[in-house]
């Protein structure tokens, strides 16, 4: 392990993190919301003395970074992140507990969006400059997201057959963390492209400023910015449905986008992840339609629970549609490569392109098939990883089925929340039970890490000796 690297690149991280604060603390100044603004300073001052300090006491590293640095780069920015971001809440934390602000501050940075505090300084509405860091979070945490799959997972080939492979990154020959930059920039400029496409034509709509730019990043981020918008459906039709179009473009993804860009429209139209979005669309928005709910409502909460961003769209509250249509959904997710959860359109693709083959090879038993993705022939070993973190996910779910069940949930809604944490959706989560125990909050912050690491990346993580020198 190349502890001076990863220091070093932990440290740059929290000083980037400290502009966040800076714009919440301006946010809270200008609100005169000076019990926020006293949070927000104090977490700012501890983060930049801790980088600053441990900045100027690392020395440069003497040998270059691997992907296996970058790997524990992103599991200690998850832990670390979500801890210093649940600083601007400490005032707010109810009877002086600490799990439910770390858990706003995690299910902000993984962009699930289930909100579990009730501010007490404001007698339970939402500060502005609560709103706002909350928004920060959902987009640290997108880019985090975008950037650590299209680099880190990519190199380390975690997705099994390359599923999050892009022309933004190759291995350099020098330091792992030498081609971030290329990443973080190309992701950056599509998040802030998509947030200000979609802010301005909401607020050209008739939408207020401040809802626009809430749902912009919650479209963006497919997350959910304002707490008060989970039960709060658009303001009209064309709000609903510029919505729409924006989480159908974030749950496409990066990989998508760049083929766009380039002019290779055929491709994107003819994408395997594509093809899967709209198959999955049209399938339970047509098992939603026969039990008697409108088209418009059917596909919009299908959008909504495929982006993973619970955004309503429409009148469909989940606890009123059989389970196995709200759970389904938002299992699978969206791209490989975009900051939706789930199990991902690319390994359902995979999944049923290889049950066809061997279908295939039943009729004809010496006959050749071959499987593509993207144009790239896979081996019978990619596909077999996908298969090993299928068995991965649906052992987690189960295990996280049976310990809400343990901390007082009844079992559908034990289901809802182990499917919405895992899958970062949190539009399904339900921790309301009044005997719940506190511990809890620390299980439902574990399973969202785990929904953002994809599961696969942290079992490295767990064996002693991958932290070794």
């Amino acid at each position: 392990m190349n502890y001076a690297a990863v220091v070093r690149i932990l440290c740059v991280l929290g000083l980037l993190k400290s502009s966040a604060l800076l714009l919440a603390g301006a946010v809270a100044l200008a609100y005169r919301e000076w019990i926020q603004l006293a949070a927000i300073s104090m977490t700012l001052f501890v983060l930049l003395v801790l980088s600053l300090s441990l900045l100027l006491l690392t020395p440069k590293p003497v040998r270059a970074a691997s992907p296996k640095d970058g790997l524990a780069v992103l599991v200690l920015w998850w832990v670390l992140a979500g801890c210093f971001g649940a600083g601007p809440f400490i005032f707010d934390a109810y009877q002086g507990w600490v799990t439910p602000i770390l858990h706003e501050s995690f299910s902000s940075l993984t962009t699930t969006g289930h909100a579990a505090l009730v501010p007490v300084s404001t007698g339970g509405d939402w500060p502005n400059s609560l709103i706002v860091w909350r928004g920060l979070l959902h987009i640290i945490g997108a880019l985090t997201s975008l950037v650590s799959v299209a680099s880190i997972f990519a190199a380390l080939n975690l997705g099994g057959p390359g599923i999050h492979k892009t022309v933004l990154f190759t291995l350099p020959e020098g330091s792992f963390f030498d081609a971030l930059p290329r990443v973080l920039v190309a992701a950056s400029l599509a998040l802030a492209g998509l947030i200000g496409v979609v802010a301005t034509v909401l607020s050209l709509s008739g939408v207020p400023f401040a809802l626009a730019m809430s749902d912009a990043v919650s479209v963006a981020t497919t997350g959910l910015v304002d707490p008060g918008r989970a039960s709060d459906v658009p303001i009209n039709r064309l709000h609903a449905i510029l919505l729409f179009v924006g989480l159908v473009f974030s749950t496409i993804g990066l990989a998508v986008a760049l083929e766009a860009v380039a002019g290779r429209w055929r491709s994107v139209f003819r994408d395997p992840e594509v093809v899967s979005l709209v198959g999955t669309l049209i399938l339970f928005s047509a098992a939603l339609g026969l039990l008697g709910i409108s088209i418009w409502d059917a596909v919009g909460w299908n959008v909504s629970l495929i982006s993973t961003s619970g955004m309503p769209l429409g009148e469909m509250p989940s606890r009123d549609i059989p389970l196995i249509m709200s759970v389904v959904p938002a299992l699978i997710g969206g791209s490989a490569l975009s900051t939706a959860g789930g199990l991902k359109l690319a390994r359902l693709y995979l999944l049923f392109a290889r049950a066809g083959e061997e279908f295939a090879r039943l009729g004809f038993r010496d006959s050749v098939v071959v499987m593509r993705f993207r144009g790239r022939v896979l081996p019978d070993a990619g596909v077999i990883g996908v298969w090993v973190y299928l068995v991965a996910y649906v052992v987690v779910i189960a295990a996280l089925i049976a310990a809400n069940t343990l901390c007082n949930l009844n079992f559908p809604d034990a289901v809802y929340s182990a499917v919405g944490l895992i899958s970062n959706t949190g539009s399904l989560i339900d921790l309301s039970a009044s005997n719940r125990p506190r511990i809890s909050d620390l299980l439902a912050i574990a399973a969202m890490i785990l929904g953002r690491l994809e599961i696969i990346a942290l079992i490295p993580a767990l064996s002693w000796g991958f932290w070794r020198a």
